[in-house]
């Protein structure tokens, strides 16, 4: 059975350590003031600044509420029409409130590999081999956005 999908989001507003917020909601209202489900407190974000909600596909959509300075999808302007967000998407909220929208689609747990008659039973005697580190969705979010950043344009 395919597992659901997760939907991250990564802040970074400058000067600021970076946010990770893992998405849940059918909606999730951004602005400057408390109140708003994700705050970003920065002069340029507005009071009720844009909405992400969720749609029919299961993903995510992004519309602007009248911000005064703005909301852009990959440098291109969202107005009050959703648009549909893609995973490595960029988001700009007012000037310099940057967020990357990050989509995982699968984490699958590591499967005890079978012993050598066949079968996954392990003898208690054999010596254990460290545990592989399984697929953190936030760290993976983290490496994502840091490399879109190093991206030269």
């Amino acid at each position: 059975m395919p597992s659901k999908p997760l939907h991250l989001l990564v802040v970074g507003v400058r000067d600021a350590p970076v946010r990770y917020y893992l998405l849940g909601a059918a909606s999730i209202r951004i602005g400057r003031i408390a109140g708003n489900d994700l705050v970003v407190a920065e002069d340029s974000v507005s009071a009720a600044h844009c909405e992400l909600r969720r749609d029919a596909s299961g993903g995510y959509s992004l519309a602007d509420l009248g911000s005064t300075n703005g909301t852009s999808l990959n440098g291109e302007p969202v107005g009050a029409d959703p648009v549909a967000l893609r995973d490595g998407d960029v988001l700009l909220f007012g000037s310099i409130a940057e967020a990357h929208y990050v989509r995982v689609q699968e984490i699958r747990a590591r499967d005890a590999s079978p012993t050598s008659d066949g079968s996954s039973t392990r003898r208690l005697d054999q010596p254990e081999m460290p545990p592989r580190p399984s697929i953190n969705p936030v760290a993976a979010a983290m490496a994502k956005a840091a490399r879109a950043r190093a991206k030269p344009e």
